[in-house]
């Protein structure tokens, strides 16, 4: 694993894009972290980006019409050429999580075939594979490396953990915590972004249903 991309696709939340980056090493021995932010609509978050030179900020991507996370992550996982992180802009990284998850891809998927998923310590009650390291020859099971099913907009790694619990090909880290500030939780995170992806969630998760009826499971 000689480089990581980390994807991280934002929509007006600059703010918070910035505590997400703020909390990410700035380098990991042995291993290139290449941080890549895809600006779903967001045409100021980009310009902002560029304006301030690479930084931290490896590349940066603007998707002129919105398309949701799904399109944005799928964009950047198919051409992706060695493992990948993705992750969300309303996110910390706990001190030494990156880390914890690639010492864990090489613990358990020394062949890169295998999903490391982020912990969010007692508040566990979102999906494993909500934050995850996905190792390149895992990423090589879905049609042209595309991660996520591409009929969803948002609420999409439901499948990608139903698979690796299926292959044996999951393990959960506890060491690479992450904090997420969900609104669920914090009420005053919620913002334009998380509502206009509640607006979308009810066919998310009617298509999740339909697709578990009929057993089926993006990259099986």
């Amino acid at each position: 694993m000689k480089y990581i991309d980390l994807i991280i696709p934002t929509r007006n939340r600059w703010e918070k894009l910035q505590r997400c980056l703020n909390s990410m090493p700035k380098e990991i021995p042995g291993t290139g972290l290449n941080v890549i932010i895809i600006c779903d609509g967001d045409l100021e978050t980009a310009q902002r980006l560029l304006a301030r030179g690479n930084g931290l900020v490896n590349r940066v991507f603007y998707v002129a019409e919105q398309k949701g996370s799904v399109y944005c992550r799928n964009l950047m996982t198919q051409c992706a050429e060695d493992a990948v992180l993705y992750a969300t802009d309303d996110i910390e990284f706990r001190a030494g999580a990156i880390e914890a998850a690639i010492d864990a891809m090489i613990d358990h998927f020394p062949d890169e075939d295998g999903i490391i998923g982020f912990s969010q310590g007692r508040k566990q009650s979102f999906s494993p594979t909500g934050v995850a390291l996905i190792g390149q020859k895992f990423l090589q099971r879905y049609p042209q490396r595309k991660l996520f099913f591409p009929g969803y907009f948002h609420f999409s790694c439901q499948e990608i953990e139903r698979l690796g619990t299926r292959l044996e090909k999951l393990h959960l880290e506890k060491a690479a915590e992450v904090i997420h500030y969900h609104p669920s939780f914090n009420h005053q995170e919620v913002d334009s972004t998380h509502k206009e992806a509640r607006m979308r969630r009810n066919a998310d998760r009617k298509l999740s249903s339909d697709r578990r009826a009929k057993h089926l499971i993006w990259g099986a």
